[in-house]
């Protein structure tokens, strides 16, 4: 097994989100959410930043890492000059920072994709993870780090919506699905429980007799 690289200096900006594991799900390798919502972050990130600076976006890389440690999780989102010694890119935009990420979330809430397009987030150069692209991801964790919200809850009819394919196959299991306005039961061998379809970044709830289903699953 060998590993080709080399080391470069350059400039870094480092935005660093501290997470509450008591609220959000930080297991990388069983939630999807963690994924798509750093690195559709990052890339909205970079694309903001290329314009604002009037550069093109290939002058900036970005890339995301989650750190744990005794205080607690970590997400670092990051950006720097693609050109070796750095050309201060990355760096200048840190003194308005605050306003780069007032127009991050514009770029990421203005665009009317189910999770993202060629017009808010996708480009050539970053085809290999289209695939985890997630404006509304993003636009949770980015929330986060600036007010401290958590994703809100998920409509009864979006909930509906996201159970509906499942009810044909369920029921060739012995499991009948029934929707009323306000909740979402299965049956099943005399059995009854509500189903809740919750955000992907919350830690699972629990509840009595309720099934609980990630929107990303």
């Amino acid at each position: 097994n060998v590993n080709l690289g080399y080391d470069f200096i350059t400039d870094m900006l480092i935005l660093e989100f501290q997470l509450d594991n008591s609220l959000i799900d930080t297991q990388q390798k069983n939630n999807p959410w963690f994924s798509r919502a750093a690195q559709s972050l990052a890339e909205a990130l970079r694309l903001t930043a290329s314009q604002e600076l009037d550069i093109e976006f290939t002058e900036l890389v970005t890339g995301y890492r989650l750190r744990k440690n005794a205080k607690g999780s970590y997400i670092d989102i990051y950006l720097y000059d693609s050109l070796s010694s750095g050309a201060g890119y990355a760096v200048s935009v840190a003194a308005d920072i605050g306003l780069l990420l007032d127009k991050v979330e514009k770029l990421l809430s203005g665009c009317d994709c189910n999770s993202a397009c060629h017009k808010c987030l996708k480009h050539y150069r970053n085809q290999y993870v289209h695939g985890m692209l997630d404006r509304f991801a993003a636009l949770e964790l980015l929330r986060w780090g600036e007010r401290g919200a958590l994703a809100a809850e998920i409509p009864q009819s979006l909930q509906q919506t996201y159970i509906a394919p499942l009810s044909n196959i369920l029921l060739q299991s012995g499991c009948m699905i029934s929707v009323e306005a306000d909740r979402i039961d299965v049956e099943s061998q005399g059995q009854r429980k509500c189903i809740v379809v919750y955000p992907a970044m919350w830690v699972e709830p629990n509840k009595e007799d309720t099934i609980f289903v990630s929107d990303a699953l």
